[in-house]
């Protein structure tokens, strides 16, 4: 009998240490299950998985989710109010018109304030509070504006951007991976000619230079071919045609700016025959002013100038057509820069979801991408908007897509601040027959690699 209790005693004992064991072990299930749940907090599942194990695990419906986290809708903020720079007073005017219809309660304010001073004074403003919530600048800018943290990463839109953009748009628009910007137009530089002066656009440079012989008369102020001469975005073309490639194939590293190779050389060595040969004026001479007003009065029959002078021309009454440059004694046509207008927010914004739908609207929006193209006779960086009817029937845009797609970005590495000044001095140097070309870019060169240091 009491073998019997004590085994009976043994067994109580035994279920009581095993409920406890399980009770245990339902604790430590549980406090698990709690810790991964507390990591998997929304903005946590949006963000890139921490290993190849959690994207193995990862379902279907999950990734989905991911994929449109940037184009899920944007709420903006109560009480936002919105400030815009743009350079051009009519389509500041229209484009507060056509905000209103869509954003009736959040009032947008338009400055005139150009691309060229954007950059500098959004770092001079936006501390204080008085700068634009957006503003739109050149794409050789924004690898400085993100460096500085004057311009927010437009995360929320990225996957639109990539996806609605054209490619080389978008990379202009981004820095070390990251977008941040709207792609809003490309231009570069072409070919404008006078139809009542010369029947069809010369193809070759050889073909300007004959008809130079014939045409000009320099004590009369009268030439073929009128242009700002001595600027480095008019004149970088003539050296990619022969080969220079700046900052490397690739464009983008500061240890290869090439000046002293001899493509570069070569090409502003034919350059320097244009000065001879076409516009032998002094390089204080060859200002945009004098193309201008020579090319608006009817006077020359060829200009290099881009989009933006159309509207002048047109108000001018000049009855002119575009084509691409001439193609250089190598065959090659000159390879332009070409311009990424972008638009940024700033990061001194109070109200980032606006602004971002601000600079969305103004870029994607048909009726704003009309209003650009009415205003300032610019291409859409905006892929399915090149195919609107206004872009298709224009006589300009053909020879205006042509000549971007034949040209290249300005390099948008920080250092391309860099590049302009030494450009320039060489350029100048060599037109007005002060150096030659080895001599003018070797002094660049080492002008440029100084700046970087100091």
């Amino acid at each position: 009998m009491r073998g019997k209790l004590k085994r009976m005693l043994y067994l109580m004992i035994a279920v009581v240490f095993m409920a406890a064991s399980l009770m245990a072990c339902g604790r430590d299930a549980s406090n698990q299950t709690s810790d991964v749940d507390s990591t998997d907090t929304p903005s946590q599942s949006e963000s890139e998985p921490s290993s190849s194990e959690e994207t193995e695990d990862t379902d279907e419906s999950d990734s989905d989710d991911d994929a449109n986290a940037d184009t899920a809708e944007i709420v903006p903020e109560e009480g936002a109010s919105l400030k815009l720079w743009f350079d051009n007073d009519t389509y500041n005017e229209k484009i507060v018109e056509l905000w209103n219809k869509k954003y009736p309660d959040i009032p947008l304010v338009v400055e005139n304030v150009g691309t060229i001073d954007s950059r500098a004074k959004i770092e001079l403003d936006g501390p204080a509070g008085q700068g634009a919530d957006v503003f739109v600048q050149a794409h050789d800018g924004v690898a400085i504006s993100a460096q500085s943290g004057t311009i927010l990463e437009v995360d929320k839109f990225t996957d639109k951007i990539r996806s609605e953009f054209l490619e080389n748009a978008t990379d202009a628009a981004s820095y070390q991976g990251k977008v941040y910007g709207f792609p809003l137009s490309m231009k570069t530089i072409l070919l404008f000619y006078n139809k009542e002066l010369v029947d069809e656009p010369a193809d070759t440079w050889d073909e300007i230079k004959e008809f130079a012989k014939e045409y000009n008369d320099p004590a009369a102020n009268k030439f073929a071919m009128v242009w700002q001469a001595v600027e480095p975005y008019y004149v970088h073309g003539f050296l990619a045609g022969y080969g220079y490639e700046i900052f490397g194939p690739t464009h983008d590293d500061p240890n290869q700016l090439g000046w002293d190779t001899p493509e570069a050389a070569e090409g502003l060595a034919f350059y320097k025959t244009l000065r001879d040969e076409v516009y032998p004026v002094a390089a204080q001479d060859a200002t945009w002013d004098a193309m201008n007003t020579m090319f608006s009065a009817g006077e020359a029959p060829y200009a290099i100038t881009g989009p933006w002078s159309i509207a002048d021309f047109k108000e001018a009454g000049v009855d002119f057509g575009v084509a691409p440059l001439p193609k250089l004694p190598n065959g090659n046509r000159p390879i332009t820069l070409s311009t990424v207008d972008v638009v940024c927010v700033s990061s001194f914004t109070k109200y980032p979801n606006a602004a971002m739908l601000l600079a969305d609207f103004i870029t994607t929006d048909p009726e704003c991408i009309k209003l650009l193209y009415e205003t300032k006779n610019e291409l859409t960086a905006h892929r399915e908007s090149q195919q609107l009817d206004f872009y298709q029937n224009d006589p300009y845009m053909p020879a205006i897509a042509e000549a971007v797609e034949n040209s290249l970005p300005q390099p948008y590495i920080p250092e391309m601040a860099n590049v302009w000044a030494p450009y320039q001095k060489a350029i100048i140097a060599v037109w007005d027959g002060l150096q030659t070309p080895e001599e003018a870019l070797k002094a660049a060169q080492e002008e440029f690699y100084s700046s970087l240091v100091n």
